[in-house]
């Protein structure tokens, strides 16, 4: 194989590409130019789509034009530039058998159906959701009744309702009182029911080995679910600080784990001590708190120290924050348990890094691009410059691009870049650059 930096102007062309180089690529598109005609092909596909061997739950619809794209942008979540239209939804009826009890990072405990296989659309479904108790209660589900399952967007069905049957087998589905896993006694909060069991209960402490690792948190590459399984059943790994106390002579050990494996995830460990405060307010796994509320308390508060004595009055001043979330954050800090995990978290040398109002400047809102390999620099580690202080990263080179950081083994880009005369940074350049950013 080979690494192409190819540069495409359309989506047409980027198929095409992929089609010549041998890609499978799915027949079922076509460039429509009005609504009419994105309505007509919609219909056709609906029609074509249960005669093909493979499952699909809609039709995505996305802007041709590249640079177009890129003048839409995207959302904090979804791109602008494309939408998805969701076919209707089949359904079906089935037997219930039985409801199992999941534990998750939060500790919320949440029923799933288990039913008799039944086919809908070319798959065999033996699973259904169940919210929650209540929502058993509501639909009037039992052991052994007839249930009407939806299967929307080719996901994981939901269980509407029953099919009013009483074959004289039902068995009321029993209220849970005791975690499923580690047998403590669960709380409820609102419909829902908690295991308080932070310490033991397996689920949640390998849950939360696997967020706190992610890449909006972070960012430990190697950290899966399975390796933080193991880690907890072997290593005795039970509480996330424990990751950095990890030594290459317990890991050697483990199945399936070489010296590379090894070195690497060492490696990220210590990689990921310096974070910044956004992703180190997600990582801490606070309950109702994702990656745009962290971004916005780290705009807030500036540093942790001042996080972690915010009142829930000043929690509820911030946009989209409110009595749920702001008493989710108050509790966390000021819960004996959370201070002392996050205290003993800190003193493994993490250096959580301030937040940085962005000043404007000369570079505020220039557009850049970064292609090829660097001597001392990551990729990431760039991007993160460039963001914090003001630059939009881009994924290509487009006629509003303002800067093009080049690496080795550039590709076309660079080419493009010269066509269009922007300017382009050299890795000899690229330390002073970077200090005219910082410094502006």
């Amino acid at each position: 194989g080979f690494k192409s930096d190819e540069q495409f102007k359309t989506q047409k062309e980027m198929i095409l590409f992929l089609k010549e180089n041998k890609f499978k690529v799915n027949e079922y598109e076509k460039k429509c130019l009005n609504l009419k005609e994105i309505k007509d092909k919609i219909r056709e596909i609906d029609v074509l789509r249960k005669k093909v061997d493979y499952l699909t739950d809609g039709v995505v619809i996305k802007v041709n034009d590249f640079e177009l794209r890129e003048f839409f942008g995207y959302t904090n979540k979804f791109p602008r530039f494309a939408i998805a239209y969701k076919f209707e939804a089949e359904e079906y009826s089935t037997i219930l058998k039985e409801v199992v009890w999941n534990v998750g990072r939060t500790g919320k405990v949440t029923p799933t159906a288990i039913l008799e296989p039944v086919e809908i659309g070319d798959v065999t479904v033996q699973r259904a959701t169940l919210n929650n108790y209540d929502d058993i209660l509501r639909k009037k589900v039992k052991i052994n009744s007839r249930v009407l399952i939806r299967r929307s967007n080719d996901v994981i069905p939901e269980i509407l309702g029953t099919m009013d049957e009483d074959n004289g087998n039902e068995i009321e589905i029993k209220m849970p009182t005791h975690c499923p896993y580690c047998n403590s006694e669960l709380i409820r909060d609102g419909v829902h029911f908690f295991c308080t069991n932070t310490l033991a209960c397996t689920p949640q402490l390998t849950s939360s080995l696997v967020h706190f690792s992610s890449k909006n948190a972070m960012n430990i590459e190697g950290l899966s679910e399975k390796t933080s399984e193991l880690l907890f059943d072997k290593l005795g790994v039970d509480k996330v600080y424990k990751i950095y106390d990890l030594k290459y002579d317990e890991l050697i050990t483990l199945e399936k784990f070489k010296d590379k494996k090894v070195n690497n995830l060492l490696n990220s460990i210590e990689e990921s001590k310096n974070v910044n405060l956004e992703n180190f307010i997600y990582a801490l796994g606070i309950k109702n708190v994702g990656i745009k509320t962290a971004k916005d308390l780290a705009k807030k508060y500036k540093n942790l120290d001042n996080l972690r004595e915010a009142t829930v009055e000043e929690l509820l001043q911030i946009n989209d924050v409110g009595d749920v979330v702001a008493n989710s954050i108050f509790e966390f800090f000021n819960d004996e348990y959370s201070k002392d995990a996050l205290d003993k978290l800190l003193e493994k040398g993490i250096e959580v890094i301030p937040y940085k109002e962005i000043s404007k400047s000369e570079f505020t809102d220039k557009k850049i691009v970064i292609t090829g390999t660097f001597e001392k620099y990551k990729r990431k580690d760039l991007e993160d410059i460039f963001s914090q202080n003001g630059l939009i990263v881009q994924s290509a080179v487009a006629k509003s691009t303002d800067f093009l950081v080049v690496g080795e083994k550039a590709g076309s880009k660079l080419k493009k870049a010269q066509e269009l005369g922007i300017n382009i940074i050299s890795e000899k350049n690229l330390e002073e650059f970077l200090k005219s950013i910082i410094e502006k």
